[in-house]
């Protein structure tokens, strides 16, 4: 674990690669050196997560490297290679409301208050390469658990089934609140004043 938290000082952008491939080579071998490959490719992405979910970059950064160190120890605890991602949400999720109940703020967490303007920027830079996105103002129209849905499916890619591991609810129930998030946003992103729109899929 010592060996990987230098890379934190040099990741800037998420690695085009090939997720998938890094998590069998880590579930396969579960060297340190298998971790530290994980790590670069996971860890950006627990970063954007907590952006997303409202938090600091410090606070962010902190909150992903307890999820990587919960990962280290605990990785063997999951029996399916192709539910680890969900499992990987799962925890950080975990690790959200543990920071919350820390801080004694259920009410901000029930808010969800509107992104800051700087931290909008962060998020545009981070989930878009021409720096034109629109995805920061449709969470802004949605509750909480269903900005935690869109973040899950759309900017980090999980499944059906990783998101049911994820967010501890069934398959068909998944399905049913993404085409009520779908349905809701629709409306939205086709009245975009910006000239450039984007469908969610």
């Amino acid at each position: 674990m010592g060996e990987c938290r230098a890379a934190i000082h040099k990741i800037k952008n998420e690695r085009h690669v090939d997720v998938s491939h890094v998590i069998e080579q880590f579930w396969l071998s579960r060297t340190e050196e298998a971790f530290c490959a994980l790590f670069e490719v996971v860890y950006p992405r627990l970063r954007r997560y907590f952006l997303l979910r409202g938090m600091e970059i410090a606070e962010a950064e902190d909150l992903s490297q307890n999820v990587m160190i919960v990962i280290h120890r605990h990785a063997g605890d999951v029996r399916d290679e192709l539910l680890f991602q969900g499992w990987i949400f799962k925890v950080a999720k975990t690790e959200l409301a543990r920071y919350w109940r820390q801080r004694q703020t259920r009410e901000r967490i029930a808010g969800m208050e509107p992104l800051s303007d700087l931290l909008t920027a962060t998020l545009v830079a981070e989930t878009s390469e021409d720096g034109n996105n629109n995805f920061s103002e449709w969470m802004s129209h949605l509750d909480a658990p269903e900005r935690e849905l869109l973040i899950l499916r759309f900017v980090e890619g999980l499944s059906y089934e990783e998101l049911a591991l994820a967010l501890g609810i069934p398959v068909g129930t998944v399905k049913w609140r993404l085409f009520n998030v779908k349905k809701k946003l629709a409306p939205i992103i086709n009245n975009s004043s910006t000239g450039r729109h984007r469908r969610v899929h």
